[in-house]
């Protein structure tokens, strides 16, 4: 058994809380969502971007449009879709158990006395279905939960961890071929014009880097610049010959 750390050195990151939050700030300083699929960016004649088009027909102004859809971002994306379960625990938890070996499953405890089990990443594949309609396949749920039953020893009478899912879900981790993320903003002739910025790719890092990754591309798209102590070349969506959205 090896630490990683104690709980002065190292954290665990709820995604729903960290982005609940995040929207709370956002929309109190006077930000609104507007639900909907963009089906293209809106240019004039000229390439000037004057909009983001929906799919029910729907044009919305806009000076800079990014797209952060994760594995559906751009043509050169692919994803990795995971299956997660989360049980009920005994007791509040405190330490994340990551297995070597049975399949390496992955253990995060939460303070509502649940925790969330992941294992046994599909292969990359360029992703069909839909957001929000990702399969959860039960065979590879199963999987996961006999894989942290054996590595930890049998699910005993008054053991930590409860023996049955309350959540069951699927996910794609959004990947590009040399493995770095792809923020920028886009060649005209992939977008129809300019203005169009893209930032995915993350693959299990996006929740962790995603403040970072706004901070960034709001400063790029402000500005025309990186942040000084964040150089954005190397994730660069031009190193991919005929990206597009």
């Amino acid at each position: 058994m090896r630490m990683m750390g104690t709980e002065e050195t190292i954290a665990q990151v709820h995604p729903r809380k960290l982005c609940n939050a995040l929207w709370n700030v956002a929309s109190n300083a006077g930000c609104t969502l507007v639900q909907g699929r963009v089906v293209s960016p809106v240019h004039t004649d000229e390439g000037k971007l004057v909009g983001a088009k929906l799919a029910d027909g729907t044009v919305l102004d806009a000076d800079a449009l990014l797209f952060a859809c994760g594995p559906w971002t751009t043509n050169a994306m692919a994803g990795v879709k995971y299956h997660s379960v989360i049980v009920p625990t005994s007791r509040v938890l405190s330490q994340s158990v990551f297995f070597d070996g049975c399949g390496d499953p992955e253990v995060y405890p939460r303070p509502d006395s649940t925790a969330y089990l992941c294992g046994f990443p599909d292969p990359a594949v360029v992703v069909q279905e839909q957001p929000g309609e990702e399969e959860v396949r039960p065979e590879a749920v199963k999987r996961i939960l006999d894989a942290v039953k054996e590595a930890s020893g049998g699910i005993q009478e008054g053991a930590a961890l409860g023996s049955e899912s309350v959540v069951e879900s699927s996910c794609y981790l959004p990947t590009t071929a040399d493995g770095l993320p792809i923020m920028g903003e886009l060649p005209e002739e992939s977008a129809g014009g300019a203005k169009c910025y893209v930032a995915a790719g993350h693959s299990c890092w996006g929740i962790l880097l995603g403040p970072a990754t706004g901070e960034s591309m709001a400063h790029l798209i402000a500005t025309g610049k990186s942040l000084e102590h964040m150089d954005l070349r190397p994730f660069n969506p031009s190193r991919f010959r005929g990206i597009r959205l």
